[in-house]
């Protein structure tokens, strides 16, 4: 099987390319920039060979999306709605990485693939309206997934990275939003889930998303802990962030299709987590 993929020096792509390879498929990464600047036919050349397209490339800085709409359309809707067009007509099987954030305010559980979708920032708007254009033909699957971790510490948004370096900077002391809450999601098992849905032909919308809810408190007390740092982890207000976007204060899924087709859920983002540090080498990394 070929399998061409946006995103590819990103997280998600990046483990993508590296999950097909080790299932024994040739995985190939398709550079947006390159894309955008050829020309209808040229880049309906560039899907040649392959027999599915998964998009995984976004502009996910959703601060400066709120700034510049303009590019936030351009980078996710637009782009989405070129590579879509050429793999439609050309019968090539379309994967869209989309985020449970586009689900807005409607509850305060876990979101599933049923529930109604209200974005309330411009980034969530255009994962939306990737979606719907996607979604209006057949041989399309769309994943939803969110808070994403793992990958290269040297990666400015590594997460765990980032809490671990505060710890270190820190003064006895860290704080955490205990508002807002959400999935934590091991990159390696998303990527994993993804290409399983994918080979097996699925279609439509799935919640792809470690087991278990957590607030950002709870993430990073859990970071700290497996850390070996004694550190007091303070919870505040999201209030304390004054942030441009509205970000929903629930981004947390669970996925009713995969219960009703009888796949195991992905293991406790706890687990995950802990795997993770281990296998970066943060897995007590600072203990006395």
């Amino acid at each position: 099987m070929k399998v061409l993929v946006t995103g590819g020096t990103g997280m998600l792509g990046s483990e993508l390319l590296r999950g097909l390879a080790e299932m024994g498929h040739e995985g190939t990464a398709l550079d947006r920039t390159a894309f955008l600047a050829a020309g209808r036919k040229e880049q309906s050349s560039m899907l040649n060979g392959h027999e599915i397209i998964i998009h995984a490339a976004a502009n996910t800085n959703v601060e400066q999306c709120e700034v510049d709409p303009e590019i936030c359309y351009f980078d996710n809707t637009f782009l989405t709605e070129q590579l879509f067009w050429h793999a439609h007509r050309r019968q090539k099987k379309f994967v869209f990485i989309s985020s449970t954030g586009i689900y807005g305010r409607g509850k305060s559980e876990p979101y599933h693939e049923y529930d109604s979708v209200q974005p309330t920032t411009v980034h969530h708007r255009s994962k939306l309206l990737s979606e719907e254009a996607v979604l209006s033909c057949p041989n399309t699957l769309v994943i939803r997934t969110g808070w994403l971790f793992g990958g290269q510490l040297s990666n400015k948004k590594n997460f765990i990275a980032n809490r671990i370096n505060e710890i270190r900077a820190s003064t006895g002391f860290i704080s955490a939003n205990f508002v807002q809450i959400g999935s934590p999601t091991y990159v390696v098992d998303c990527a994993r889930r993804i290409l399983e849905l994918t080979l097996d032909d699925c279609e439509g919308i799935y919640n792809v998303v470690n087991e278990g809810v957590a607030s950002r408190f709870d993430y990073v007390k859990k970071i700290a802990e497996l850390s070996g740092s004694p550190i007091e982890v303070r919870p505040i207000d999201s209030s304390a962030f004054n942030r441009r976007a509205d970000v929903s204060g629930n981004e947390a899924a669970l996925s009713y299709r995969m219960r009703y087709e009888g796949r195991l859920p992905l293991r406790p983002w706890q687990d995950a987590l802990s795997e993770y540090m281990r296998y970066a080498g943060l897995l007590g990394c600072l203990s006395a």
